[in-house]
């Protein structure tokens, strides 16, 4: 099936892009969409992104509130259906971070299941390469995992493409 990798800077249009592209597959295909979000609020910033993100979609979405277990919210999701996470870079974070999850275990986990798994799937990642080198041994490790991380998701989906100023831009079509 269908897996599409939506990566961008922040604030690129990535995440409507990708919403509006589950849609698309959604009406295209007459499956619903499950929207797995990623992000936990931590404070009152993220709680305020997390609103404005639930505004911005659909109602009739079914939404599953994951935080770092993505992989076991993913095996929950037995239906057909159009899954659309958001995001993989707010994923990696908490379980880096907050969660102390042995990452390489987790994201292993993840790409077996994005490798076998029969749905379409709608990816969402930022793309941090774009600066400079961090200062700090902590952020030079997230900047690794996180290309890293999208590399390896790029290889398995069959699409790939690039938000900017909220224009897409296919890089990778199969």
């Amino acid at each position: 099936m269908k897996k599409n990798l939506v990566i961008g800077g922040v604030r690129s249009g990535k995440s409507r892009y990708a919403e509006q592209t589950a849609q698309e597959y959604a009406t295209q295909l007459a499956l619903p969409v499950v929207y797995i979000a990623t992000a936990e609020a931590f404070d009152d910033e993220m709680k305020s992104r997390i609103e404005r993100h639930k505004h911005t979609r659909p109602k009739r979405w079914q939404t599953i509130e994951s935080g770092p277990k993505l992989v076991d919210s993913l095996n929950a999701v037995e239906e057909p259906c159009i899954i659309l996470i958001d995001c993989l870079t707010v994923w990696l974070n908490n379980c880096l971070y907050y969660q102390q999850i042995d990452w390489q275990e987790e994201k292993q986990r993840f790409l077996d299941w994005l490798t076998r798994t029969k749905h379409v799937v709608i990816l969402v990642s930022n793309e941090v390469g774009f600066s400079i080198t961090p200062s700090n041994a902590l952020a030079r490790q997230f900047a690794d995992e996180q290309g890293w991380l999208n590399q390896d998701v790029a290889r398995i989906a069959s699409t790939v493409t690039f938000t900017i100023a909220g224009i897409p831009h296919e890089l990778k079509h199969d």
